[in-house]
């Protein structure tokens, strides 16, 4: 009976492993990949359309790691717990956000001389910020979502990597939104100024490549845990693996070792 629990938990940790292997080579893949398309759709916008495709390869690869959470620790399993709900909140507020967009802006048509929008004076929020500022929220939830997902599985160098790197995607982010929301205010004022638009747009344009920066690091921090499984530092039990065969031989030399003492 002893065996053969130690075999179905055997059983389970290779599986674990290796779906934690395979979401990691995946978010390893895509988030490369999405770095890739984002200085690809600064020369062609065609291009930009399959970041959508990276993402979905790095939510099969994240599914995967949540799969096999469980031979990797407490905390590790507890971290991906947050992770999905993280994700799940910011796929609440991009909704939610849509929404009320959406609704604002049907309501700032209704010509009754206080809701309105537009080069007039306006009694409601400018539809945009608020899609906008959810777009914002959404991302750092979503960016949460990947720290925590890996977080356990790193050692002081990757945690650090990956905090940094979210920290340079959320300043990055909130740039790129506030440049967006400006734009929106000039184009509804009175005096359309074109020169200011072009200026924005190209900030917007390098800001937008330096995100390259943080999705590669992320991309290397998924590596450095996949390389970390590889070698069998993780999970816990390779290393008691490892361990047990220098155990025994050294059980076996005592017994030398105390008979050439005699």
């Amino acid at each position: 009976m002893p065996d053969t629990m130690r075999e179905m938990e055997e059983t389970k940790r290779k599986l674990d492993t290796s779906h934690t292997r395979k979401g990691l080579v995946l978010l390893t893949i895509s988030y490369t990949a999405i770095a890739t398309l984002i200085a690809a759709s600064i020369l062609n916008f065609l291009l930009g359309l399959l970041i959508a495709i990276a993402d979905l390869v790095g939510i099969v690869g994240g599914l995967l790691i949540v799969i096999g959470r469980d031979s990797f620790g407490r905390a590790h399993s507890r971290n991906t717990i947050l992770s999905v709900l993280f994700f799940i909140i910011s796929i609440v507020t991009i909704t939610a956000g849509k929404i009320l967009f959406g609704a604002t802006l049907v309501l700032s048509q209704i010509p009754n001389g206080t809701i309105t929008y537009g080069n007039t004076t306006s009694s409601t929020v400018n539809p945009h910020l608020i899609s906008y500022i959810a777009s914002m929220m959404a991302a750092a939830l979503a960016g949460l979502a990947i720290v925590f997902l890996t977080y356990a599985l790193h050692r002081k160098t990757g945690r650090i990597i990956l905090s940094i790197s979210y920290i340079t995607f959320l300043t990055l982010t909130i740039l790129m939104t506030a440049l967006v929301l400006q734009g929106f205010e000039i184009r509804s004022s009175i005096t359309l100024d074109l020169s200011s638009l072009q200026e924005m747009r190209y900030q917007y344009e390098i800001i937008q490549l330096l995100t390259i920066i943080p999705t590669l690091a992320f991309a290397f921090s998924f590596y450095l845990a996949l390389r970390r499984i590889n070698r069998r530092e993780i999970p816990e039990s390779n290393r008691t693996e490892n361990l047990a065969p220098h155990s025994e031989n050294s059980n076996r030399l005592r017994p030398l070792s105390s008979n050439i003492s005699k």
